[in-house]
């Protein structure tokens, strides 16, 4: 398996879990070994970057095709539809959902990002894993097993494309399910998006529209962005970039090693594996640059921060993170360290709207 870090993919300048709960992990005496004897002061930027003739290319909302649809439909069929645990010892078949633990290996090492932690699945083929999900077939619940294959030319990490890769999977629990189609009677009442399939559809179309409009914000962000990165004249040195991928690997990978009892030299190598891989580093340097930038942006304009800006990114965040706001807001208070996260989220977003309101767009 392989998930790459996200570099400001969310439009909030959090990486990789940061966001997906705000309670960041308390340091152990392994992962303080792993990390940078002390901190790399960040380089200056000696000049800001201007946002003179600031433009670029307005993104394509794209249309909302047959396909989107009928793909749409079928998943949501799929989420609705009823479900049985399967009992310890029992198999596991094609088109179940399956709860796993996850570790690759390939060439007698940790694979990079490959390791999974309570993650549901569906047991169906993926093209970009040919074989691994096939050979949860006839397993059983409750067991562990090894699966064997060789990862594929477009597999994510470069350096494996065409090695032998062995995962660990432990099949902590599954579920049969039986789908449901459009000819179930019972489809329209658990879809809860219509009282006919032709409202079913309508309703599934204006989301997908929403959501389409929503990737072209994200896009035209992530242009402007790329433009911040360019304008930005920094020197951005290599142990800074190791040091963003070390918290990026504690925040994300560490905990659930560290849950496996791993000892402290397999740690050591699965972190060297994030720190060895070119487009983890590359994303590294990109959100450096991104925060540098931003940062020497808003000390140049003086851009202040609005008491109504900052109560919405809060009641943005406790959707996010699926708590209530006055829960967030004791986490906030409590604990320094997610104050300053929080402080340094909402400073890059008013910079990122900031940036946003000099952009001149070009039609494409």
């Amino acid at each position: 398996m392989s998930t790459s870090s996200d570099s400001t993919g969310n439009g909030k300048g959090m990486t990789l879990t940061e966001l997906q709960g705000m309670r960041l992990l308390q340091r152990s005496p392994g992962m303080q070994s792993l990390e940078s004897a002390e901190p790399t002061k960040l380089p200056p930027v000696l000049e800001a970057p201007s946002l003179e003739g600031l433009e670029v290319t307005a993104p394509t909302v794209e249309p909302v095709t047959e396909d989107d649809l009928m793909e749409r439909f079928s998943a949501l069929c799929r989420e609705r539809s009823p479900r049985r645990e399967r009992a310890p010892g029992e198999d596991v078949a094609l088109g179940d959902d399956v709860l796993l633990n996850v570790l690759g290996y390939a060439n007698g090492r940790l694979i990079p990002f490959s390791v999974r932690t309570d993650w549901w699945t569906e047991a169906t083929p993926d093209p970009t894993f040919p074989g691994f999900f096939e050979a949860l077939v006839g397993a059983k619940v409750g067991l562990s097993i090894a699966v064997s294959i060789i990862l594929p030319d477009t597999y994510a990490v470069e350096a494996l494309r065409g090695a032998e890769a062995r995962f660990l999977v432990d099949v902590k629990a599954a579920r049969e399910v039986t789908l449901l189609t459009d000819e179930s009677p019972e489809l329209l009442s658990v879809l809860e998006l219509g009282s006919t399939l032709d409202e079913v559809m309508e309703n599934i179309a204006q989301q997908l529209a929403y959501e389409h409009e929503q990737q072209a914000q994200h896009d035209l962000q992530e242009r402007v962005l790329d433009e911040v990165v360019e304008r930005t004249r920094v020197d951005v040195p290599q142990n800074l970039i190791d040091e963003e991928i070390r918290r990026a690997w504690t925040e994300s990978e560490y905990p659930q090693l560290a849950l496996r009892n791993f000892e402290q030299q397999e740690l050591q190598e699965a972190v060297e594996g994030w720190l060895s891989d070119p487009f983890t580093r590359l994303d590294a340097e990109r959100r450096l640059r991104i925060s540098l930038g931003l940062q020497a942006i808003l000390a140049r304009d003086q851009v202040q921060p609005k008491e109504e800006d900052l109560v919405a990114l809060i009641d943005n965040l406790a959707e996010i993170t699926q708590t209530t706001r006055e829960e967030l807001g004791r986490l906030l208070q409590s604990d320094p360290t997610v104050m300053r996260r929080f402080e340094s989220l909402a400073l890059h977003k008013m910079a990122v709207d900031h940036v946003l309101s000099k952009v001149k767009l070009v039609p494409g």
